[in-house]
């Protein structure tokens, strides 16, 4: 009886022991998950939108499509755009003549950076070492080391600058030229022009092809959307958009380079564009005067910033439908969405 009470007593142990350490590997699954769940939300893309009267920045959950937070930024924000590496949002201050620097982890401004007269859009090289952002006043377009945060060259351009856009490979800026009708080409390397090429009346901003090969400028006045061939500095195509009547400013490629997506102003909708066929093949409409536009990293989604509604506009790209309409601050004016 004694032996029996023994055997029962070891197994029971050994049982004890066997759930228990089944019941702390089901803890560290369990922990594991919400760890991975953790940072894959602290992760979320977010779209960060400048609102050009209220003086701030909208940062929007694009998990939720819901704004997360509302940041302070300085006077008259309008063109942003994001470092390669997502740790950095770069906004434009005309009324200040800099450009503000937000920590994206923290949602401080850390920096201001001296950018020039008058700066309204930029973009960044692809290896995040420099800013080249258009001087409207001055008609050139300032070059800043991010390192130094120093103006490092101020290159003429077109009368009026406008968009400015650096191309996917790195080789070639793009800044557009509202009076002038033009779009200056800047080698990023030489910080020179190579070519001056004619486009539509009043042109506000382009967009590359994935491959660099192809550019697309929106021409507000003309109401059209040329289409450039990148090596040969030459215009290949015209689309019109609405007979003209459209007024076309932002301007996104889809990551497989098949579909444009154009913001038109005050034709308060987007227009969609198949990129081989230079056709419109969709239009949707969205809130009034539409002007930024950013995609998602996949594709997926676009979001449009309504300036006179004072709302962003969200389309579902493949079945171009507004999926929803978020608040944000007073005349949204620029857009960029993190990876």
């Amino acid at each position: 009886m004694a032996r029996q009470q023994q055997l029962c007593t070891r197994a029971g142990l050994k049982f004890t022991a066997l759930l228990s350490s089944r019941v702390d590997l089901m803890l560290v699954m369990v922990l594991a998950l919400m760890i991975g769940w953790t940072a894959s939300a602290s992760a979320a893309s977010q779209a960060y939108v400048t609102n050009e009267k209220s003086n701030d920045l909208s940062i929007i959950d694009t998990a939720t499509d819901k704004v997360a937070a509302t940041l302070p930024i300085g006077e008259r924000p309008r063109g942003i755009r994001l470092s390669p590496d997502g740790r950095r949002v770069y906004v434009a201050l005309g009324d200040e003549d800099r450009i503000a620097v937000v920590d994206t982890t923290s949602l401080q401004v850390v920096d201001k950076i001296a950018a020039g007269s008058d700066p309204e859009s930029f973009d960044i090289s692809p290896d995040g070492k420099r800013l080249f952002v258009s001087n409207e006043d001055a008609n050139t377009a300032s070059v800043i080391d991010l390192q130094t945060r120093q103006v490092i060259a101020a290159v003429p351009v077109g009368i009026e600058p406008e968009g400015v856009t650096v191309s996917p490979d790195g080789k070639l800026v793009y800044v557009t030229g509202e009076t002038s009708h033009t779009v200056s080409v800047i080698d990023a390397a030489a910080l020179k022009v190579l070519a001056t090429i004619l486009v539509g009346s009043r042109p506000r901003e382009s967009a590359f092809s994935p491959d660099s090969q192809r550019a697309f400028v929106t021409a507000e006045i003309a109401g059209t959307v040329s289409v450039i061939d990148v090596p040969a500095h030459k215009v290949v195509a015209t689309v019109t958009v609405e007979g003209g009547e459209s007024k076309p400013k932002g301007v996104v490629v889809t990551p497989d380079g098949k579909k444009l997506f154009v913001a038109n102003g005050a034709g308060h909708h987007v227009a969609v564009i198949d990129a081989q066929a230079h056709a419109v093949i969709a239009t949707i409409p969205v809130g009034r005067r539409p002007w930024g536009i950013a995609l998602t990293h996949d594709g997926r989604k676009a979001y449009v910033a309504n300036g006179v509604s004072n709302d962003v506009s969200i389309i579902d790209t493949a079945t171009h439908q507004v999926l929803a309409s978020v608040p944000v601050g007073r005349m949204p004016w620029g857009i960029a969405v993190s990876r």
